[in-house]
């Protein structure tokens, strides 16, 4: 698990320098704004249709090895990407094929970290999944702060250079790490009742709202800037205050509680997300109370992130996850398409989009515990950290 923790953790550090060069490049550069970002955004959601078979025929076993191959394939694209970044249109189409990887690995990362976790028993789980992913949420809001100052050192392009040849080191390192579950462990979880199709579809459900979230907060951001004459730097200062909220929830979890129940963090998601919005209703200033609303945002996500990635563990075999998160990510352009369209009739509410996609997600959370206690009986109410 530690090597899982280190690389993963860089994997997250380099994509959000990425994530943000490429965001902001696109909506401030001549011939880019909502449009072209909201192109860009939509497109990047489409590789993942293709993903779900990939993942359930890849012919590469283990999921640290299918990892390292979709971080070659990241390395390559983003040698391109550094090649034509002054064409707008050439980037939001290898901005495509960048995504056809970055799906990839959202599922490989979750089957190697199943590989990983395989018998171990609830408590530790949860741990791990809380300590990993506070890991990989501070790296991410890292990256975003970094971005701007690397650029003033260096231009964008050898930015992108330097991030392909990380991305291309964290692979081959990667290939070091090959546990699977063994194959007695694999059936057992599958044999199990709560991996009916019903409980499966809610997860589905359930992670069909992780992308959304993120890829509306991201696609929000530049916007909510450059109405407000605000640079780069501060969308990665909010980038990182979102990624600290997410942080500050995994350590909760993880550190400072014994027990606690997933009701108490359910209701807890909602009053942040709801104090959030009315933040920034009341102060539409772009300062500190949107500093203050991403920070909400960011511990209700991150809190509802780690409970469904170590439910979802804890009830699936590591294939089973990844088919279902691959699935889940697919089926998420469609919800990203409708609410960048809507996004595009009334600009003005745009930032609203990822604090409701979250409220949904604790909905969908609810019916996740709802069908559990159906088909298990009385599920347990507290959740040891």
């Amino acid at each position: 698990m530690k090597r899982y923790t280190l690389y993963s953790g860089s994997y997250r550090f380099f994509s959000g320098v990425v994530l943000l060069l490429l965001n902001w490049h696109i909506a401030s550069s001549q011939g880019g704004g909502y449009d072209a970002l909201a192109i860009a955004t939509a497109l990047s959601f489409v590789p993942a249709v293709f993903v779900p078979p990939l993942v359930r025929f890849s012919p590469i076993a283990g999921g640290a090895r299918m990892t390292a191959a979709g971080l070659a394939g990241v390395s390559l694209t983003l040698l391109l990407i550094a090649a034509g970044y002054d064409h707008v249109h050439v980037l939001v189409a290898l901005n495509f094929v960048l995504w056809i990887f970055f799906f990839f690995l959202e599922s490989t990362w979750e089957v190697w970290f199943n590989d990983e976790a395989s018998g171990l028993d609830g408590a530790t789980l949860r741990r791990h999944s809380s300590l990993t992913m506070t890991v990989n949420q501070v790296a991410l809001m890292v990256g975003p702060l970094f971005a701007p100052l690397f650029t003033r050192v260096v231009s964008a392009q050898w930015v992108l250079v330097g991030c392909a040849v990380l991305f291309a080191g964290v692979a081959v390192l990667s290939l070091g790490s090959h546990r699977t579950e063994t194959t007695a462990e694999q059936l057992e979880k599958e044999a199990r009742p709560q991996g009916a199709g019903s409980l499966k579809a809610l997860y589905l459900l359930a992670f069909l709202l992780i992308w959304p979230i993120l890829g509306t907060f991201n696609f929000m951001l530049p916007l909510q800037a450059l109405a407000h004459d605000q640079g780069m730097l501060t969308v990665g200062i909010m980038d990182m205050i979102l990624g600290i909220g997410m942080a500050v929830a995994g350590t909760f979890l993880h550190r400072l509680t014994k027990s606690l129940g997933v009701g108490w963090v359910l209701t807890g998601a909602v009053g942040a997300v709801t104090a959030a919005i009315a933040v920034w209703l009341l102060l539409p200033a772009f300062g500190v109370p949107q500093m203050v609303a991403i920070f909400a945002l960011g511990c209700a996500f991150g809190s509802l992130r780690v409970i469904l990635r170590a439910e979802a563990a804890s009830a699936f075999s590591p294939r089973q996850v990844g088919s279902i998160v691959a699935n889940a990510n697919a089926c998420s352009l469609v919800l990203l398409a409708a609410v960048l369209a809507g996004g595009r009739l009334v600009p003005s509410l745009i930032w609203l989009a990822p604090f409701v996609l979250t409220l949904l997600l604790v909905l969908a959370f609810h019916r996740i515990r709802r069908a559990q206690g159906k088909s298990s009986g009385p599920i347990p109410t507290e959740v040891s950290v």
